[in-house]
């Protein structure tokens, strides 16, 4: 589903040389446990959840996972915001001015439903992890650029279209895609839980077939 997003923040878009095997010894079992336990939390204090969600844990991976996990089985998609934006973004492409204020507003709206519905998009994902990982002492981006399943069709998008993560994790860099992994929009426009594994901390080759950085003009 394609969606035109203003641009949340701008960042250096950092190396990445880091793999998920890197972390094939690690047990996730007691994050995903924490991340369960406090299914249902509140978005109403950030700073708490994200000690709730770490603090037992020894390890920036697994206070990572925790959260990812957490974030990925508790926040839904919302695919009215989507196609919302993507009517406006379209219809004040033209006047520069009408864009700005529309951003501003929605940007306003997204992070209200976000923290009172737990409804959001890719954005209020991005934003989302990387809030709770700085919480949590971790070094994490948003970055914004086009998302596809098909790579040929980027030449074909305007805009950016997708937000997502990286993390620093001992010292190396790795990406992630909380979006993609919570699950998918069905047919009759209702959000279905369906944790997809594949987009944390993601193989960057692989990740890239499907991602492209927006304001950088480059692939991974």
């Amino acid at each position: 589903m394609r969606v035109i997003l203003f641009v949340m923040c701008c960042i250096f878009m950092p190396p990445l040389t880091a793999q998920q095997s890197d972390f094939k010894n690690i047990d996730f079992t007691q994050a995903d446990q924490i991340a369960q336990r406090h299914q249902g939390a509140a978005l109403y204090n950030i700073p708490l959840l994200a000690h709730n969600l770490t603090f037992q844990l020894d390890t920036e991976v697994e206070k990572f996972r925790a959260i990812y996990y957490w974030v990925t089985h508790n926040i839904e998609n919302d695919a009215n915001l989507v196609d919302k934006n993507e009517y406006r973004q379209k219809k004040y492409k033209a006047t520069p001015e009408r864009l700005a204020q529309w951003n501003k507003t929605f940007k306003r709206e997204v992070f209200n439903k976000l923290r009172a519905e737990k409804k959001t998009l890719c954005t209020g994902y991005a934003f989302l992890i990387q809030t709770l990982a700085q919480q949590s002492g971790l070094d994490c981006n948003i970055i914004n650029g086009y998302g596809l399943a098909n790579k040929s069709r980027f030449k074909n998008l305007d805009a950016p279209n997708h937000s997502w993560n990286t993390v620093k994790l001992n010292g190396k860099w790795y990406v992630c895609d909380a979006t993609w992994s919570s699950g998918y929009t069905d047919e009759t426009g209702i959000f279905v839980y369906d944790y997809d594994d594949r987009y944390f901390l993601m193989e960057v080759e692989e990740f890239g077939k499907s991602h492209l950085v927006g304001e950088m003009g480059v692939e991974w």
